[in-house]
Parts: C-alpha cells; sequence; structure tokens
C-alpha cells in the first residue's frame, strides 16, 4: 500500500543541521499562528551564529495547516494514546494482509473496531486544542483530522515517524484508497496473504516493499510517468494552496494588527481629545474664580472708599458742628460783654454771666 503525506516535507528534522532539537520541537508546540514568526527568528539567530546551513533548513520548515497543527498537539500531549493509535494502525495492518486465513475476517473486524475506538477518543479531544490553536483557515479541520488518524495504517514509516514525533505540516493521506477502504470497512484485501506475514512478523514489513516495487514494475512506463507526474502535480497543488492559505492569513493577521493599530490610535486621540477638554474646563473654571476674586475685590474697594468717604464726611460735619458751636459761643460772648458795656456793670461781674450757660 503506498502512501504519501501532504506537506510534511517541511515537517522532517532538518538532517544534521540544528543543534538544539529542543528548539525544533519548541515551534511545533508554539500556537498555530506564531509558528512563522518563531521559525524566521530561530533561522535569523542560526545565521547570525555562523550556522547558514541550518538556518536555510529552518526557514524551509513549513507551517502546519490547522489539522496537522492538531495532530503534533496530539501526539505531543498524549503520547501514550498516540502510540497506541500507531500499534491499533499496525495492527489493522497485519490483520489485512492475513485477512483470507482462518479467522482472519473476525481479527481483521476487531483490529479494525479497536483503530476506530483510539481515532474517536482522540478526535473528542481535538476541538479544544483546535480552539486553543486560533483556527482560522476555511474548511472543516475536523474532517481532515479525522482522515489523517484513519489514514494512520497506510502511512509510510517516516509519515508514522513524523507524527509520533509531533512535527507534521501537513494531514496524512492513504495512497492506495481501495485497501484503506478496506481496512475501514473491515473487508478483506483482494490479495491473498503471503508466507510469513502474520502478526509480529519482520518479513511483512521487508516483503511489503518488494510486492509495491514488483506492482509498479508490471505497469507500463508511460502509466508510471502519468501516475509520478500526477502525484506530483497534486503534490504542487496542494503546496501552492497551502501557500496561498498562509499568504491569506498573513494578510488576514497584517489587517489585523492595522484595524488594531487604528483602534489603538482612535483611542489615544479620543484620550486626548478628553484631555484637551478638561483642560479646557479646568481654565474656564480658573479664569471664572479669577473674574469672582476680581469682582470680590473691586467690591471689597468700593466698599472701603465708600466707607472711608462715610467716615471723612462724618469727620467734616462733627469739625464744622464744632466750629459753628465755638463760633456761636464767640459770638454770644461778644454780645454779653457788649450789654455789659451799655449798662456800666462792673468787668468781675461781666466775666461771671459769661461763664453761666446760655
Amino acid at each position: 500500500m503506498a502512501s504519501r503525506t501532504k506537506g510534511t516535507r517541511g515537517g522532517a528534522p532538518p538532517p544534521g543541521g540544528v543543534d538544539d532539537e529542543e528548539e525544533v520541537d519548541a515551534l511545533y508546540k508554539k500556537p498555530l499562528a506564531d509558528f512563522t514568526r518563531a521559525r524566521d527568528e530561530l533561522a535569523k539567530r542560526l545565521r547570525q551564529a555562523g550556522d547558514k546551513g541550518a538556518s536555510d533548513r529552518v526557514k524551509a520548515l513549513r507551517r502546519p495547516t490547522a489539522a496537522a497543527w492538531t495532530l503534533n498537539q496530539l501526539a505531543r500531549r498524549y503520547p501514550q494514546r498516540m502510540e497506541a493509535l500507531l500499534d491499533a494502525g499496525e495492527r489493522l495492518r497485519e490483520a489485512q494482509r492475513g485477512a483470507l486465513g482462518p479467522g482472519g475476517a473476525q481479527g481483521l473486524k476487531d483490529a479494525s473496531q479497536e483503530h476506530r475506538a483510539i481515532v474517536n477518543e482522540l478526535l473528542r479531544a481535538a476541538p479544544a486544542l483546535l480552539a486553543e490553536g486560533g483556527y482560522r483557515e476555511k474548511g472543516n479541520p475536523m474532517d481532515r483530522l479525522r482522515d489523517s488518524l484513519l489514514a494512520t495504517p497506510t502511512a509510510s514509516p517516516s509519515d508514522l515517524e513524523l507524527l509520533a514525533r509531533g512535527r507534521l505540516s501537513g494531514e496524512l493521506e492513504p495512497g492506495d484508497l481501495s485497501d484503506m477502504l478496506g481496512l475501514l470497512r473491515g473487508r478483506p484485501s483482494e490479495r491473498p496473504a503471503e508466507a510469513g506475514t502474520g502478526r509480529g512478523s519482520k518479513g511483512a514489513k521487508a516483503e511489503a516493499p518488494s510486492r509495491r516495487r514488483g506492482r509498479a514494475a508490471k505497469e507500463p512506463p508511460e502509466r508510471q510517468k502519468r501516475a509520478g507526474e500526477e502525484r506530483e502535480g497534486r503534490r504542487a497543488a496542494k503546496e501552492r494552496e497551502s501557500a496561498a492559505e498562509e499568504r491569506e492569513r498573513e494578510g488576514q493577521r497584517a489587517s489585523k494588527e492595522r484595524e488594531q493599530k487604528a483602534q489603538r490610535a482612535a483611542k489615544a486621540h479620543e484620550r486626548e481629545g478628553r484631555r484637551a477638554a478638561k483642560e479646557r474646563e479646568r481654565e474656564k473654571q480658573r479664569a471664572t474664580r479669577e473674574r469672582e476674586q476680581k469682582a470680590r475685590r473691586a467690591a471689597e474697594e468700593r466698599e472701603q472708599k465708600a466707607k472711608l468717604a462715610a467716615e471723612r464726611r462724618e469727620r467734616l460735619a462733627a469739625e464744622q458742628r464744632q466750629q459753628k458751636a465755638q463760633l456761636t459761643a464767640a459770638e454770644r460772648e461778644s454780645g454779653i460783654r457788649r450789654a455789659a458795656r451799655h449798662r456800666g456793670l462792673p468787668r468781675r461781674q461781666i466775666a461771671s454771666r459769661e461763664r453761666q450757660p446760655g
């Protein structure tokens, strides 16, 4: 059974490149939206450290699809269940090979049910991971995720190694649809089981590639060429689609960042406007207080001036009354003296009369 992995070429560990594999592993642990930025930063650090080859290999790592990212997280967070899935897939492959033997149909059915039960168990944990990763891709990633988990029995060892390590950048896809359908339905393969292909047999693993090569050799060269071109075309189309989706996501992120920047600028402008309005209000209140204080001072000054003027008038009136009284007293004294002189009174008597009250 042939198989291939969509977009996994960028998910393999850089061969002989990065000294610290933990840094590469950390890329696939990060949220989906942070992968590209973190990858570019790691490549930049490696280049600055003088390791251009490792930098180029890290730069070539492709951003996982939403389904592939979720598969990686399932493998990292539930390694025992993922290992159980891979073991169940191996048993399902072996049951498929020996399905035509005695009791093989029941063994195939049991192995298929066991495999699907683990797939369903992992699928139940997937929605929370997708929400955590901030899924924004088109389509339904759960469908792709389910197809990838169901494809593990037909996947190649290299693809399964990427899955076990949590480094996939694309979904697993079966290469032989008829064999895959047989596994899913618990139906025996139409090809007879060969000797030495029982459960746990090393011969099965060694002979499977030779059978594939034998079938490929029997096909006409033109058909082989067309099949290879079709595979390359599908792979290229999916790579273009993935690149377009990544560009679209980058555009959405940039648009969101611009929108957030505009919102921050608008909020800052609004805050500045509120501060300016408060400052104008304070200035207005200060001006009002100053006018009120100035009016109070003017009123106090007017009141003081009025009080001083009233005191002046009162002093003048008192002085005038005093002067008038003095003048009246002098006139009275003068009249008494004149009357006394007419009557011939002695000076002592005149003085005594002057001292008498009028």
